[in-house]
This record gives structure tokens, sequence and C-alpha cells, in this order.
């Protein structure tokens, strides 16, 4: 069955692995780039050697899970290094084993996920693409600035908010417009009590926020945006937005 039919996100099988890999080799490049202890300023709190530190036990896991998913043996899972240099190489092996796992497999191999209606190794794929791009953009501003998402997968990172991630309902039905101005995507985005609900359509939000497609992702993720973000309306609606959804 290809990819594109089985599996509804926006980026098929095969592309999921490949940004597992893209943003992968960009995090490990990141992590040894220079002190562990630098902050990451869109992760209160953490340093780099924390945001390595989860996505250490986050990567390895969902390797393991893949393994099970399709019998093969599981691969090797070592202690997590804690110099920069030490660090560098052993995420990359460790992002190595992902891409290799996901790849053994097919979108529609059966897998442990947390969601109970999307059991296959097509979801892990998307939810272990999408975390690592948003991470990576995490680990490049500690070292003091970013790259843009790619188009067509910040489009499906947008999406995956509202299916695997799921915010909660703190609103009172404040109303949210996304315009994408390099690709023709748009969401409209409803923030109630009873949770949040997001349709592909046109419409007047109480804010608008156009820009491309990366920069609204961004945005909505609460990263800074690469590019401009045009604004329209009430802009406290994007503070109801992050109480709802933070990541």
């Amino acid at each position: 069955m290809p990819d594109s039919l089985f599996y509804i996100g926006r980026v098929q099988y095969s592309e999921y692995i490949a940004a597992v890999e893209t943003n992968g080799a960009a995090l490990a490049d990141a992590f040894g780039a220079g002190p562990l202890d630098a902050a990451v300023p869109t992760c209160p709190g953490w340093q780099v050697r924390d945001l390595a530190a989860h996505l250490w036990d986050f990567t390895g896991f969902w390797t393991h899970v893949v393994c099970e998913g399709t019998g093969r043996p599981k691969t090797p899972f070592a202690p997590r290094p804690d110099t920069p240099e030490a660090l560098a190489r052993g995420y990359r092996d460790l992002v190595g084993h992902l891409r290799d796992e996901l790849a053994a497999a097919t979108a529609d191999t059966v897998t442990w996920s947390w969601s109970p209606h999307e059991q296959h190794a097509g979801w892990v794929a998307r939810r272990t693409a999408n975390e690592l791009a948003v991470h990576r953009v995490d680990a490049e501003l500690a070292r003091g600035s970013h790259q843009p998402l790619d188009a067509a997968h910040a489009a499906d990172i947008i999406d995956e908010i509202f299916t695997s991630i799921v915010p909660s309902g703190t609103g009172n039905g404040e109303t949210l417009h996304a315009h994408g101005t390099d690709r023709p995507d748009e969401w409209m985005i409803t923030i109630g009590r009873d949770g949040v609900h997001m349709e592909h359509a046109h419409g007047k939000g109480d804010l608008a926020l156009r820009g491309a497609v990366s920069d609204l992702a961004l945005t909505l993720y609460g990263r800074p945006p690469v590019g401009s973000i045009e604004r329209f309306g009430d802009d406290s609606v994007l503070d109801v937005w992050r109480t709802a959804f933070t990541f």
C-alpha cells in the first residue's frame, strides 16, 4: 500500500524518515558546537544538556518501539555522554538507529503508540520527525541562531498539534486564523472551554497571523520566527493560545 494512501499526514513515510535524519544530524551538530551548560532560551530552565537528555531518551525509546513492532533486535542504547564532542557522536549514532529501524518497517507496521487509533510506524515516524524538527530549532537557538523548518513539514507540524498532541480547552471561544504566504495553507483555530478545534478554512479570526508556514509553525509552538509575521486583530489571543498549548 503506498505511503501516501496509508498515512494521512502531510508528509509521506519516507519523507518523515528523511526529516528524522536531517534534523537529528543538525541536533548532533548543535550539541557539539559549544558548552552543554548553555541556556536553551525557548525551553525555560533547560540547558543544552537537559535538551540532550530529553532527546537521548526520546530517540532511544521510539527506536525500540519500532524494533518491537518489526521483531528486529533492539539497537544499542548506551548511557548519554556528557562532553560536547562525545554527545554529538553518540546522538548521531542514536538517530541513525531510529532512521534505520523506521526504514526497516513500513508505514503500516503495527507498533505501540499513545494514540489508540494510530498504532503503526507511520505515527511513530511523524511524531519523531516533528519532535526533532522543533527541538532542532531549540538547540540552534542555544547556539545563537536558527534555520527555518521545511515548508511542507511545517504545515504537518501544525496539523499534528490537533491530532497527536491535542491542546487543552482553556479559552472562551477566541479564534485564531493562520494564513500561509508561501503555501496555500490556512488554519482556523477556536479555543474553547471544551477543547481546541481546528479546520482548514479561510475566515476572520479575532487574531490573524500571516507569514511563511515555517514561521507560523514556530510562532504557534512558542518559538521565534525566522522571518516576519503580520498580525491583525487582538494580540491577547496569542496569550490564550499559549496557555492552551505549550510544547
